[in-house]
């Protein structure tokens, strides 16, 4: 949205007399895009803030922005996730990490900190429902997302269970599903399924679901259901995946998926930080 890409391309500076506060953030934010965008600002949410390790001074704020636009002669509510920086007495859209440094002296080109972070996991996100291996009293806390037709996701979810499963005592490992249903239509009626199993605590009938038989461009819900029969040997059934609970369980996934802005599969969280590079969880293993 137009907003949106605004927004981005601004980068602003206050002057104040103390640190910025989160009321402060907000207050500018709020009077910046209603005078700027005109566009009504209803209320601003902070979902996660933290300092930054490698830019001293700075902390990242992520936002949730609800507005109000007028498009035409009506008007359309729309929520603009937002990422802001602040420095003391300084707020910006865009912060750049230095590049590293050369042989000769010469600096390789930055990367932007809105690429390189995402908000904290909360604590409400490891629940028993998305608990499905290791301890829920380990010392950390791996989540993850995936989409059982994702290919990577086959792999991943294979190596990050077999650590677990290895490390019981290091880790917790809490199961989100992201299921991709624009690049992988049959993820849909899979994802659901695997909810029912999840939701049985039949988390290896649940893996077999990376594995299942058909295209990911399956739509034919019989024949998803019957693969699904075909590979693990229990019976899901239509009124199964549709039930109100599989569908309240979905929509709990696909919101904290929106809160930890994750828009890829697979995403891994360790210890409440975004795993960017799905290398980090890994060295708090004991390799035998």
């Amino acid at each position: 949205m137009k907003i949106k890409i605004l927004i981005l391309l601004i980068i602003m500076t206050v002057s104040q007399l103390n640190a910025m506060s989160d009321n402060d953030v907000k207050n500018y934010m709020k009077k910046y895009v209603e005078a700027k965008m005109k566009a009504s600002v209803s209320q601003i949410d902070i979902i996660s803030t933290y300092p930054i390790d490698d830019a001293p001074g700075w902390s990242v704020y992520f936002l949730s922005i609800k507005v109000r636009l007028k498009l035409g002669d009506t008007y359309q509510d729309a929520i603009v996730p937002q990422t802001v920086f602040t420095k003391g007495d300084r707020i910006t859209l865009k912060l750049m990490k230095k590049g590293k440094l050369r042989s000769d002296g010469t600096r390789k080109k930055g990367k932007s900190y809105a690429n390189l972070l995402k908000p904290k996991v909360p604590m409400d996100a490891y629940d028993d429902a998305h608990f499905i291996a290791g301890s829920k009293n380990a010392p950390h806390k791996l989540l993850i997302f995936t989409d059982p037709f994702c290919p990577y996701c086959r792999d991943k979810i294979k190596e990050v269970i077999n650590i677990v499963r290895k490390n019981p005592k290091i880790y917790g490992l809490y199961y989100y599903h992201f299921p991709l249903v624009r690049i992988h239509p049959a993820s849909d009626v899979t994802t659901r399924a695997m909810h029912v199993l999840q939701k049985m605590g039949d988390i290896d009938n649940m893996l077999k679901l990376y594995h299942l038989p058909i295209k990911p461009t399956e739509t034919n819900v019989d024949k998803i259901l019957q693969a699904i029969k075909d590979t693990t040997g229990v019976t899901i059934t239509k009124a199964d995946i549709n039930s109100p609970e599989t569908k309240e369980a979905l929509r709990v996934d696909m919101a904290m998926k929106r809160r930890l802005q994750v828009t890829g599969t697979p995403t891994i969280f360790i210890d409440g930080t975004w795993d960017r590079l799905r290398k980090e969880y890994k060295k708090y293993a004991i390799t035998k």
